[in-house]
């Protein structure tokens, strides 16, 4: 019988496809005025988990804009950032269930240190985090078992929107990418059986595993590890591949083994390049991208624009959370300790 988790993970392309239908340009037409008035001294994004994970492509674009924009992690925001909120500042707070202990605290403070706006982005726009918000955007990612997956799809894609609704770009440009990457989704999908198939012909020899990846796919690698401690309750590391030569890649010995996420165009020869390195050193490398590198491993992903990369990157690790959880005997993404809403700190 199929296992809640792998139900999520199947209906992702579904998700997304409902994300991108029902998204609302018109939502955000104060919050673009804002910013090209000049009323706003700063933009600050926060989230916790995959919502703070799911948020970075769509800071990385934000990040073109003639003001300073901040992503931080809600917790750090909560108890050592908020001198940063003036009533200039726009807060744009992610939270799948709006309802996190994190958000919650945060938005009592901020009644009483109101920001310029507060835009929420929410699966639940009748949440605490959605009746506080003046501009809410909705996930429209249906009912979650576990694990995040279509609410992280989704908070990618309504993101990214925002973003280039944002920056004034045309919002069909940006959804074009995203609905192939949406299509792309399907295909991978269909093949789920053939994908496990592959995976679990890597998965016997894995022991201790960082996924690293840059720029918006640094993104796929946070979120990677923290799926597979959730789902498969596998000790992984996801960091920035430029960060791994900073200490890291002194651990490499044979028994240490990387997802490297070939990633943007900009960057695709340093990861290609640090990836043979750390083969040379005796470590266990696959490369994750849309064509292979020669002597590594390939992790195929389907070919779509680099916009919409994130949306393909985290579905062989999807895959491998559930090759590993199986093995060790566990049911794919069954919670033991925690459950689907975080309410303590």
């Amino acid at each position: 019988m199929m296992v809640p988790y792998v139900k999520d993970i199947l209906s992702q392309s579904e998700g997304l496809r409902d994300a991108l239908e029902n998204f609302d340009p018109w939502a955000l037409e104060v919050v673009r005025q804002v910013i090209t008035a000049g009323q706003c001294d700063r933009i600050i994004l926060t989230g916790m988990g995959a919502s703070y994970y799911g948020a970075y492509p769509a800071w990385l674009r934000l990040c073109g804009l003639d003001l300073p924009v901040v992503l931080w992690d809600t917790a750090e925001l909560l108890h050592y950032g908020l001198g940063q909120v003036t009533s200039r500042t726009l807060v744009w707070v992610i939270s799948q269930s709006g309802e996190s202990a994190e958000v919650h605290r945060l938005l009592e403070r901020l009644a009483s240190k109101r920001p310029k706006l507060l835009i929420g982005v929410t699966n639940n726009p009748s949440s605490t985090l959605g009746k506080a918000a003046e501009v809410v955007l909705p996930l429209h990612a249906g009912a979650e078992h576990t694990v995040s997956t279509r609410t992280y799809i989704n908070t990618l894609a309504v993101t990214l929107m925002a973003a280039a609704v944002l920056r004034d770009e045309p919002v069909s440009a940006c959804k074009e990418a995203l609905w192939q990457g949406q299509m792309a989704m399907a295909d991978y999908l269909k093949a789920w059986s053939h994908h496990l198939d592959t995976i679990r012909e890597m998965a016997d020899r894995l022991r201790h595993l960082f996924l690293l990846g840059r720029g918006a796919s640094f993104a796929s690698a946070q979120e990677g590890a923290l799926v597979l401690k959730e789902a498969a309750k596998f000790a992984a590391e996801g960091m920035g591949a430029a960060q791994f030569r900073h200490g890291p890649l002194e651990i490499v010995e044979t028994g240490i083994a990387v997802w490297l996420f070939g990633g943007a165009q900009p960057t695709v020869e340093l990861n290609r390049t640090l990836g043979l390195e750390i083969k040379q050193y005796g470590g266990e490398v696959a490369w994750v991208g849309t064509q292979p590198v020669e002597g590594l491993t390939w992790v195929p992903l389907p070919s779509v624009p680099e916009l919409a990369l994130p949306l393909v990157e985290i579905l062989p690790v999807q895959a491998l959370s559930v090759v590993l959880a199986e093995a060790s005997g566990r049911e794919p993404g069954q919670f033991r300790h925690i459950g689907k809403v975080t309410t303590r700190e």
